[in-house]
């Protein structure tokens, strides 16, 4: 067996021998942030043979729905050379970059920047996939397709996975998938009848990109939200407070019944519908009835609707409920998308070390790791074994939790734990808005 300090170059001195699996955002920041702290060495291991940031989703035209300053290590350490605006300077578009405006960039540059980050880094290894964690005495034995590597502390942050409703699962993959492998797929579909299931900002871009014609002129469209409308994103000053460091802790303290309804009401603050992306569905929706075009024959959005039953293949029939009146019809489909979000999942790889974690389980048909406020996993094994989970906490740390926003708060703060100091100050930020402790037992 291979030990980790033997199979990656480390640092001089380095105390600390971190394996992080996944090359994700949050694994990524941890890496940048630890790159100047002389006593700790981040190693990551990713599956895939290149780093990329949701591929399937790059469309033409999508924009982020965050600050490209809640990069990789701005909020934690301004002065890093792993942050976005150093990667402008270093491409030579900063001057461009200002004059055009830097609120929102587009999705394809920031994943261009996390493939830059990465490189910088070069303490990714690709084209391993982490087969299973074990507890080997008073260490993890973490095996990969290639290789095993012992380490004491071990940081998952592998992301969620697709949501896929009960009703589509036994459908053809290439007649029915979800939005997040669009882009990986054959994408012509003339004169074909598509269907859009989900009303979140990736069906809105994805009902833009097949009605202006990007796949062909297709036969029909229709768009199917169980919401009461087309929502806008909620991004006022105030909601965005729920993205700062001391939202965190608070909604950390408070019971499951109280953390539930909260989710619940901040969902358009995680999934509305950039303005900009409802303004261009709109006009094109107008475009159609000034000119045809390659615009699909027919055009259908159904709101306050939910898809329950798939019947039939090539073509489908897909019945909907209209949840309101509880009036039923059928869409028939030649090919349905499913942009109905993710959920989280214990990864597979955790199976042999899983009966000494504690899992609570989520709305949406989530299961989380239990972790503390330091991120660190409730874990039965030695004090001397680590393991930390990134981006899998939503129902326990809040909305933030699977948003980009505390990203280097929440490696700084893993970072902290892991070397035992503060190398980054994880404290509150000033805000307009205060969060005070607990509610008393007598509200539980």
């Amino acid at each position: 067996m291979a030990d980790l300090a033997d199979s990656v170059m480390s640092k001089k001195g380095s105390g600390h021998q971190v394996t992080a699996i996944g090359a994700g955002p949050a694994n990524l920041s941890l890496a940048a942030l630890a790159a100047p702290i002389p006593e700790i060495s981040v190693h990551i291991l990713e599956r895939s043979e290149t780093l990329s940031w949701h591929p399937g989703l790059l469309l033409d035209g999508a924009f982020m729905q965050t600050s490209p300053l809640k990069d990789l290590v701005t909020p934690a350490d301004p002065t890093s050379a792993y942050s976005f605006l150093a990667y402008l300077h270093e491409k030579k578009r900063l001057y461009q970059a200002m004059v055009r405006g830097i609120a929102s960039v587009g999705r394809s540059e920031f994943e261009d920047y996390l493939k830059w980050a990465g490189e910088k880094l070069a303490n990714v290894q690709f084209g391993e996939e982490v087969i299973a964690v074990e507890l080997r005495g008073e260490a993890f034995s973490i095996a990969t397709n290639r290789r095993n590597y012992q380490t004491r502390t071990t940081v998952v942050g592998v992301g969620r996975v697709p949501f896929v409703p009960d009703w589509s699962r036994n459908a053809p993959e290439n007649q029915l998938f979800h939005a997040s492998t669009f882009l990986l797929r054959r994408r012509e579909f003339s004169s074909k009848r598509v269907v859009v299931v989900g009303g979140g900002q990736s069906g809105a871009e994805l009902f833009l990109h097949l009605l202006t014609g990007a796949c062909g002129a297709l036969g029909a469209l229709a768009w199917v939200t169980r919401r009461a409308s087309i929502f806008a994103l909620e991004d006022s000053p105030f909601v965005n407070e729920w993205f700062f460091p001391q939202y965190d802790g608070w909604f950390l303290e408070q019971s499951e019944a109280v953390r539930e309804q909260t989710l619940e009401r901040q969902a358009l603050a995680s999934d509305g519908v950039n303005p900009s992306t409802l303004r261009a569905i709109y006009n094109a929706l107008y475009d159609r009835e000034v000119r045809r075009g390659s615009y699909p024959a027919q055009v259908e959005i159904r709101v306050d609707t939910m898809a329950e039953e798939l019947r039939a293949i090539s073509p489908f029939r897909l019945g909907v409920r209209q949840q309101a009146t509880g009036v039923r019809t059928e869409h028939v489909a030649d090919i349905i998308v499913l942009a109905t979000g993710y959920r989280t999942e214990i990864p597979s790889f955790l199976e042999p070390v899983a009966n000494r974690l504690s899992i609570v389980s989520a709305p949406g048909g989530s299961r989380e790791i239990v972790v503390g406020k330091e991120f660190r996993a409730r874990f039965d094994g030695p004090e001397s074994c680590r393991l930390y989970v990134q981006n899998g906490a939503r129902f326990q740390h809040g909305i933030a939790d699977t948003n980009l926003s505390l990203v280097p708060w929440r490696a700084a703060t893993v970072l902290n734990s892991i070397i035992g100091r503060v190398a980054y100050d994880c404290g509150p930020a000033t805000g307009a808005l205060k969060w005070h402790g607990a509610v008393p037992e007598s509200a539980r």
